[in-house]
């Protein structure tokens, strides 16, 4: 898988870590995020103790949107130095996958949690993270969307 590089890794600094999985999913045009009180993302989260990729992306897609995952396929991973809130300095290690989803076996487990389909041209300006902006951004470009 690809992997960027984005931020800059500040001198000096010490940096939280988190390693997270996500899927970007789109039927027709139209793309599957999840809104979580307000605010949206790709569907994903983080990696648990002992837990592959894929495992955690099923995880997640069952807990944050009540899909079942039919396939992943390894897209690109997103290394990122940034301030989370504006002040805290985290690296976010971010695999992305592309994914089919299957039927929706259940309700989103997860409270506050509400899987949307969304208009393609409309996704960059509801994602706040910038890894998720990098991914895509990289995902347009790979389908010629822009």
């Amino acid at each position: 898988m690809e992997k960027v590089i984005i931020g800059e890794k500040l001198q000096n600094t010490e940096y939280d870590f988190r390693e997270t999985c996500f899927g970007i999913c789109v039927k027709e045009d139209k793309m599957l995020l999840v809104k979580k009180y307000e605010q949206y993302s790709f569907i994903g989260g983080g990696i648990e103790k002992g837990e592959t990729h894929e495992e955690c992306l099923k995880r997640e897609f069952i807990e944050e949107s009540g899909y079942d995952l039919l396939h992943i396929k390894p897209f690109v991973t997103v290394d990122c130095f940034w301030l989370a809130a504006g002040k805290y300095p985290l690296e976010s290690l971010a695999h992305f996958y592309i994914v089919k989803v299957g039927e929706k076996i259940c309700e989103p487990t997860e409270d506050g949690h509400v899987a949307e389909e969304v208009n393609v041209e409309d996704v960059e300006n509801l994602l706040p993270l910038p890894y998720h902006k990098k991914a895509l951004e990289l995902f347009l470009k790979n389908l010629n969307y822009n």
